[in-house]
């Protein structure tokens, strides 16, 4: 997987507005589409990476053609390679003594709260599910030691600049080793019960 020094992410309210943008943000500067498509609640994203000069370039153009739709936006101009893997899918393990679970109300703001958290603390990201199946919600597990988990937690809501978008938190000591396996297999409902079924448990 080709990492990039830089990612944005911008979240429009209009499918229509997104698109728009995201076509004048592609052909503004050198950059790669990493994502883009629709999310619940009919929001559109575009995650681009690249270069420091080209992202910010094709970010304010993103940000000025769709300016009336923006619902949430970041720009990392150095993003941690665990956000930047895991916001492509990437998985990792539940290896610390402790979990934390951070809950935002958009994926802009995981993201920023996320790369905050895991550059904050000694801390390492399981995973960070973006708005999909979750109502346009998103969230991130951390782990690590329970002092390590607690610091990234308190460190990511720090990083969120409008309280309305953090919507909770918790923080899991000596977390349960089925629980922990099922986190690292997948956190979506649909996919754990067809897991399940595969393997003949009850």
């Amino acid at each position: 997987m080709k990492k990039y020094p830089a990612v944005a992410l911008i979240e429009f309210s209009s499918i229509a507005a997104g698109m728009v943008s995201a076509d004048a943000m592609i052909k503004k500067a050198p950059i790669a589409m990493l994502k883009a498509g629709t999310v619940s609640r009919g929001n559109f994203l575009i995650l681009i990476g690249g270069s420091v000069a080209s992202v910010e370039e094709a970010f304010a153009e993103g940000l000025a053609k769709g300016e009336n739709y923006v619902a949430d936006k970041v720009m990392l101009p150095a993003v941690h390679p665990q956000v930047h893997d895991t916001m492509l899918g990437s998985r990792n393990r539940c290896s610390g003594d402790a979990v934390g679970v951070i809950e935002t109300k958009t994926v802009a703001t995981v993201i920023r709260a996320a790369d905050a958290g895991v550059k904050g603390a000694a801390v390492d990201l399981v995973e960070m599910r973006l708005g999909d199946g979750l109502g346009g919600k998103s969230f991130a597990v951390f782990t690590g030691t329970i002092e390590d988990v607690d610091a990234a937690v308190q460190i990511a809501r720090n990083a969120v600049g409008d309280t309305k978008l953090w919507l909770n938190d918790s923080q899991i000591p000596r977390l349960d080793s089925e629980l922990a396996k099922q986190i690292e297999i997948t956190t979506r409902f649909a996919a754990a019960a067809a897991h399940s079924l595969a393997d003949g448990e009850a």
